[in-house]
């Protein structure tokens, strides 16, 4: 079958692109460990890291739903005179 030359230049950038995503990859996983080692040697332990993504968004401990408060009436409330 044949291919057109825009096919084949298409290929061409598909290729690289994935060669980029997985060289960006590769970089991210080394830059990690480098930090992992470098924080290692400083005593940083995985417990004082702080968090990161949604986790950090989250309660760490969620709290018992309670009824919501009663809003009092006009009559019920105190008068200062």
């Amino acid at each position: 079958m044949y291919q057109s030359e825009d096919y084949f230049v298409l290929q061409l950038h598909r290729a690289g692109d994935e060669r980029l995503l997985h060289e960006l990859e590769l970089r991210r996983v080394i830059a990690e460990r480098r930090a992992e080692t470098a924080e290692a040697g400083e005593g940083v332990t995985d417990a004082a890291r702080p968090r990161r993504g949604i986790r950090a968004l989250l309660p760490r401990r969620l709290r018992p739903l309670a009824p919501p408060r009663a809003i009092p009436d006009a009559g019920t409330l105190p008068s200062s005179a």
